[in-house]
């Protein structure tokens, strides 16, 4: 689980994992969710670099569940969600974040802002590679 541009896996994502592989007793929580957010970017609209220690979004919109699974290569999880095509209309997202089924972030990736038009479904992929 590398920390790739824009993106990281969250300090209480590795701080779960550890205690899932080495005590029983401390199971991992599944991702359940998407949330989305406005606040990736900067002023220039240059997505920034998430924190390890993000414990939510800058700015949260909306948070939909996980909707299929993949698994395209061995060691990646991929999660898709869509945003219907009467949600968010005239919102700009620039920010994603897995939620975990505890409600803790697991993951975030800042991305260029999109803006969502009416009548368009979005579709998100979010990989989680280990």
């Amino acid at each position: 689980m590398a920390t790739n541009e824009h993106s990281t896996v969250t300090r209480r994502r590795r701080v779960k994992l550890c205690q899932a592989s080495s005590d029983a007793a401390k199971p991992l929580a599944p991702i359940t969710h998407i949330a989305f957010g406005s606040g990736g970017a900067g002023e220039d609209g240059e997505p920034l670099d998430p924190l390890e220690t993000q414990e939510a979004l800058a700015e949260e919109i909306a948070r939909y569940p996980v909707g299929t699974v993949a698994y395209p290569v061995d060691a990646t999880a991929r999660y898709s969600v869509t945003i219907p095509a009467d949600a968010l209309v005239g919102q700009t997202i620039s920010e994603a974040a897995l939620i975990d089924s505890d409600g803790d972030v697991a993951a975030v990736k800042n991305m260029y802002p999109k803006r969502k038009d009416p009548g368009v479904a979005f579709t998100f992929e979010f990989d989680d590679e280990f």
